[in-house]
């Protein structure tokens, strides 16, 4: 009377299936950024190692672009595929009005000002020494590298100047 039929899931309507798949997206999505990255450190790195150390310190300052928070704010808002070309991965010395001092998952962040109340500039620093001297409301210097825009423009691994 009651036949016992059991029906099988196709193997792709398995929840675990689809779990699978999305890890394999994430993590090659995740290795294509970092291939760029790398690209750009070994170039780099390649066209230095032939001149001494004290050599390639010199060229690296004389490269530095010099940027207030609201003309590098103004840069990536006007347009950000132009402004990565000119500050991406290149040294930058910033200066400008401290918004916020903060600490997140380990890494110290100095939020300068920049144009409008949401405008602003975000510098991860390198170390948290002299983080605790700064304070709201006073201008600072930081030098990193430019790191475009997520969200808003930011700068990696700053220094306080």
């Amino acid at each position: 009377m009651g036949a016992d039929i059991s029906t099988k899931k196709p193997f792709y309507k398995k929840w675990w299936v689809w779990l699978i798949v999305a890890i394999v997206v994430i993590g090659i999505a995740s290795q294509s950024g970092k291939k760029d990255s790398a690209t750009g450190e070994a170039t780099a790195q390649s066209s230095t190692s032939g001149s001494s150390s004290t050599a390639s310190e010199k060229p690296k300052e004389a490269s530095t672009i010099k940027v207030t928070a609201q003309a590098y704010y103004e840069a990536y808002d006007g347009n950000e595929v132009a402004a990565d070309g000119k500050f991406k991965d290149k040294l930058i010395e910033i200066t400008g009005e401290v918004e916020s001092v903060e600490k997140t998952l380990g890494t110290v962040y100095i939020t300068l000002k920049a144009a409008d109340m949401f405008g602003q500039v975000r510098c991860a620093l390198e170390d948290e020494s002299g983080a605790a001297s700064i304070s709201k409301g006073s201008v600072v210097t930081l030098i990193g590298t430019g790191d475009g825009k997520m969200g808003y423009p930011n700068v990696a691994d700053c220094k306080i100047k």
